[in-house]
């Protein structure tokens, strides 16, 4: 699959935002409300949509302050994950905010999502450490909805120094 990729430094249309946050919603149990969403693609975050044939397919958020990224958020329409979309954003991403001067990049990701802590381990981020009951759940038991909270594992890249 060829991705295409995106870069906002400036907000995204609206187009490109509400396709966004369409795929936001399916990834996240307690998605942000648009109005959030959109301030996300405004200095000092920076937005990269990927695409593919004219259609946004994922998206992530970074923020940069000082020397350090944060990865806000990131996700992949359910109908094209495992297919390298998640890999070419982080990669954008990293290389992007290193050319921006960033040193290091943080991020939080469920414990429960393997696949993204897979990928964020083979991009060089390392697990610094475990914030308790971080994350709120959501599963169905008997037909009733039940919440919950589980842990988030804080990582971090560093940029290499030779």
């Amino acid at each position: 699959m060829a991705v295409k990729l995106k870069l906002t430094p400036e907000k995204g249309t609206e187009a490109e935002i509400a396709h966004a946050h369409t795929i936001h919603q399916q990834a996240q149990v307690v998605p942000w409300k648009l109005s959030t969403f959109e301030d996300c693609f405004t200095k000092p975050y920076y937005g990269v949509f990927a695409y593919e044939n004219e259609q946004v397919i994922g998206y992530a958020i970074v923020l940069e302050v000082a020397d350090e990224a944060t990865l806000m958020d990131i996700a992949v329409d359910d109908a094209f994950r495992g297919q390298g979309v998640g890999r070419a954003l982080v990669d954008y991403v990293l290389t992007a905010s290193e050319q921006n001067g960033m040193i290091e990049m943080w991020l939080e990701v469920r414990e429960s999502n393997l696949a993204a802590i897979k990928l964020y381990e083979s991009s060089g981020f390392e697990h610094i450490e475990t914030r308790k009951n971080y994350y709120t759940t959501k599963s169905y038991e008997a037909n009733s909805l039940r919440t919950g909270k589980e842990n988030a594992k804080i990582m971090k890249w560093s940029k290499a120094v030779y």
